[in-house]
């Protein structure tokens, strides 16, 4: 899958994880398995096929990547890229 494709998901999971969690004002401790469970939703039929706790590593993966990093890039591009360089190789 591609880091654009990748970029649009995430662009679209935030916000609808934000809904979701709107009594909270999008709180969500285990927000990652969330974000997992939306994307594999949305990836079915997509090859290689990517198991849901190995999603949710990555996903934790990117988080602590993004905050480490110098911040200049949107989430969705850098979690996009890092998923994309991590899962194709």
């Amino acid at each position: 899958m591609t880091a654009d494709t990748w970029t649009e998901l995430l662009s679209q999971v935030g916000p609808a994880h934000h809904q979701a969690f709107a009594a909270t004002d999008g709180d969500d401790p285990d927000w990652p398995t969330w974000y997992a469970a939306w994307l594999l939703e949305r990836l079915r039929g997509h090859s290689p096929p990517i198991e849901e706790p190995e999603l949710v590593r990555l996903l934790e993966e990117a988080a602590q990547a993004h905050k480490a990093s110098d911040g200049n890039e949107d989430w969705p591009a850098f979690y996009a890229r890092y998923l994309s360089e991590r899962l194709d190789s």
